[in-house]
């Protein structure tokens, strides 16, 4: 098993209409946090990350930290079409 591991979720947790993406980090199995995002136009980008969370581990959640996890979305958007 991998010492780090990211799992996704799309799926309509709101019941709106809208797929949105769960993004969980897991450390040796455990789960370490995770991360909800958005898609404000329902157009499968997701631009909007509603659970924010420190995700480079530096220490506190900046733009940096928006910035990749919405990078990661877009990429598994792209190779799960």
């Amino acid at each position: 098993m991998a010492a780090k591991e990211i799992r996704m979720s799309f799926e309509d947790f709101e019941g709106d209409g809208k797929k949105e993406m769960v993004i969980e980090f897991y450390s040796r199995k455990k789960l370490e946090f995770a991360r909800y995002l958005t898609s404000s136009k329902n157009d499968g980008r997701y631009d909007k990350v509603e659970v924010k969370g420190d995700v480079d581990g530096d220490g506190d959640f900046d733009s940096r930290d928006r910035k990749l996890v919405l990078k990661l979305a877009q990429a598994a958007v792209a190779m799960l079409k």
